[in-house]
């Protein structure tokens, strides 16, 4: 098994990145679903073209969740970005973007409304292979809670990858960004740094660093002291964000000649920093002085990797360490005692956490025919928090253990068996907690078959569970304070062709699930909560090439008991059926999706209703 290290520190895209590479996909997308009383709905564009020595693309995004209740909830989301550059040479090309960005949420919580629009003028430079820097600047418009700010954007990015100097290998990425909307001010500074050396076609070493800041200017509602003082209705809180890390990866395949090895650290440091606007001392509380958290976490990971032509075999083990400190800053101005209790407050949120992982997973190849497959995951953590009035210091610890073999009886045929263990405990330190102590023991067997046949497919999985919580010190005036969860799981995938266009599909499952309460030291229960789930989707097929259409029948049912004794006694009863009808079409370019089903309902103590449910998909690359 060959490991690369060609890896690049924190790759994970970044919206804020003009130079972001995308795929040229011309394709216009929809999705519209409704289901209870919720619909939503998401629908776009994404168009590339190009003419001699321009190119451009636009994409744009809207998405909307409507809830029907008492009172309706809408949530709208708009995203639109046109970009377009010109090659006078193949060095240099100028080019021009528009971004905009509009939230609307009905719901009175936090920043609820908010749209950012931006226009900005660039030059992309290919200074090397594989060596991009962007200068850029332009106007940006910023509206939050009914305030709007306008003002300059400027910085520049750069990129390079794998520039190949004295067997060095160097990838680096850059980002400097002001946005002055003033009152407020959005700023983003960004470093990455990764030199890959490769001493021979089996070892290579991986050294990465990098520092990332922003920060971010948002509006919230100032109090009544600070209003009138400063003649503000919003005030404005600042969060930067400051992050610095070191990595280092090493590779080593063909390790003693049958493993490959991976080593692997990084060290990290992160700090958020929050700064308040309009701060006054007539306002005598700890509310009013700002925070900074700071966390120093380290990552240690070593894995061993092995395969052979009967087996292949990994084991990996995880050392992570975390210490987060909350600190008050200083106002001057407020009585010390108001800083001494916010201070208090804070340090109760500081913590610091251990944790080890021990992982082994592999399969064992029988025979052609055979197959068995083994994995174990150990974890174990350890939370800390050095405030005495934080009584929150715990220990957990989660092993899982699985199972699974399978075999080909035919060429058409695969049958398997998992079994899978789970057990976990949760210790708090100090009594105060200690009644929250409990274990959980889970228990899993399943076993199913996939059939592939000209005429008929299927596949089918029947699972068996149980789920027992159990609390180390019982609730001595009740007897039975720990639980039980068992459930029986069967699901079916059926699909039968009559001809080559005519056919019969079916998707069903059943559910039982048993709730009770638990005494386990005599294992010992008491069924509280029967419940049984049945839903069924027989459907006729007819399938003209790219095209599939479909009509059948969509049944559902939830009936719930409780128990007196031994004896199920009838709680709720929850029905629906109605007719079904499904339109797909496919192809290369077009995917349209069309599933709707009306639903005719009847449930106790409640009159019978009806319900239309539809949901609509459709993506044309073009």
């Amino acid at each position: 098994m060959i490991c690369t290290g060609k890896t690049f520190p924190q790759t994970q895209f970044d919206s804020l990145f003009y130079t972001q590479p995308v795929q040229p996909v011309n394709r216009i997308f929809t999705t519209f679903d409704k289901q209870l009383n919720t619909y939503y709905l998401n629908a776009g564009f994404d168009y590339f073209g190009s003419i001699p020595r321009f190119q451009f693309n636009v994409n744009q995004n809207f998405r909307s969740t409507l809830v029907k209740t008492g009172t309706n909830s809408i949530r709208d989301e708009q995203h639109l970005l046109i970009s377009g550059k010109y090659s006078l040479i193949n060095e240099l090309k100028p080019g021009l973007d528009v971004k905009s960005n509009i939230l609307s949420d009905d719901r009175s919580f936090g920043i609820n409304q908010t749209a950012v629009n931006q226009a900005t003028a660039f030059s992309e430079m290919h200074l090397a292979d594989n060596f991009i820097l962007k200068p850029y600047g332009g106007y940006s418009n910023n509206s939050q809670v009914g305030e709007e700010d306008n003002g300059p954007l400027y910085g520049i990015e750069g990129t390079a990858k794998n520039l190949y100097l004295q067997d060095l290998y160097l990838s680096s990425k850059l980002k400097f960004e002001n946005e002055d909307i003033s009152p407020r001010k959005n700023t983003i500074r960004l470093f990455n740094l990764a030199v890959n050396n490769i001493f021979n076609p089996y070892v290579d070493n991986l050294i990465g660093s990098g520092f990332n800041q922003s920060r971010k200017d948002f509006y919230f509602n100032a109090d009544s002291i600070t209003s009138s003082q400063f003649n503000v209705t919003n005030n404005i809180e600042s969060r930067t964000e400051t992050i610095y890390f070191i990595l280092d990866r090493l590779n080593y395949n063909r390790f003693l000649d049958i493993f490959s090895l991976e080593i692997f650290g990084r060290l990290n440091w992160r700090d958020i920093d929050r700064d308040t606007r309009y701060s006054s001392t007539d306002v005598q509380s700890g509310s009013v002085f700002d925070t900074d958290i700071e966390e120093l976490s380290i990552a240690l990971e070593s894995s061993v990797y092995y395969k052979a032509e009967i087996i292949d075999a990994a084991i990996r083990i995880n050392y992570l360490e975390r210490d987060e400190k909350h600190v008050t800053k200083r106002f001057a101005g407020i009585d010390e005692s108001f800083y001494e209790q916010r201070s208090e407050l804070e340090s109760r949120k500081n913590n610091n956490s251990g944790r080890i992982i021990l992982s082994l997973f592999g399969n064992v190849y029988l025979s052609r025919f055979d197959r068995l497959g083994l994995s174990f995951y150990h974890s174990k953590l350890k939370y800390d928090t050095p405030n005495t009035d934080n009584d929150d210091d715990r220990d957990e610890i989660l092993s899982i253990i699985r199972m699974r073999y399978s075999r080909f009886l035919s060429p058409f045929f695969e049958a398997f068996i998992n079994a899978e263990a789970t057990s976990s405990h949760i210790v708090y330190i100090f009594a105060s907690r200690s009644a929250n102590n409990y274990r959980n023991q889970v228990l899993r067997l399943a076993t199913g078959g996939h059939y592939r046949g000209t005429v008929i497919s299927s596949k089918n999985n029947f699972e068996v569970s149980a789920n027992y919580t159990v609390y180390d010190f019982e609730d001595l005036t009740s007897g039975l304070r720990s639980i039980s969860f068992r459930q029986f799981t069967a699901t079916d995938s059926t699909q039968w062709k009559f001809t080559g266009t005519f056919s019969f599909l079916l998707n069903a499952y059943i559910t039982l699930t048993d709730q009770g309460d638990l005494n386990w030291d005599e294992f010992a229960e008491r069924s509280t909560r029967y419940l049984r789930e049945i839903l069924l989707d027989p459907k006729f097929g007819l399938t003209f090439d790219a095209v599939f259409l479909a009509i059948g029948m969509r049944y559902f049912s939830l009936e719930t008991f409780n128990y007196q004794g031994l004896t199920r006694i009838p709680d709720t009863d929850f029905s629906s059926i109605g007719p079904l009808t499904e339109i797909i079409i496919g192809s290369s370019s077009l995917h349209l999706r069309l599933l709707g089903w009306y639903e005719f309902i009847s449930a106790n103590d409640v009159p019978d209703t009806e319900r239309t449910n539809l949901l609509a998909e459709v993506n044309w690359k073009f």
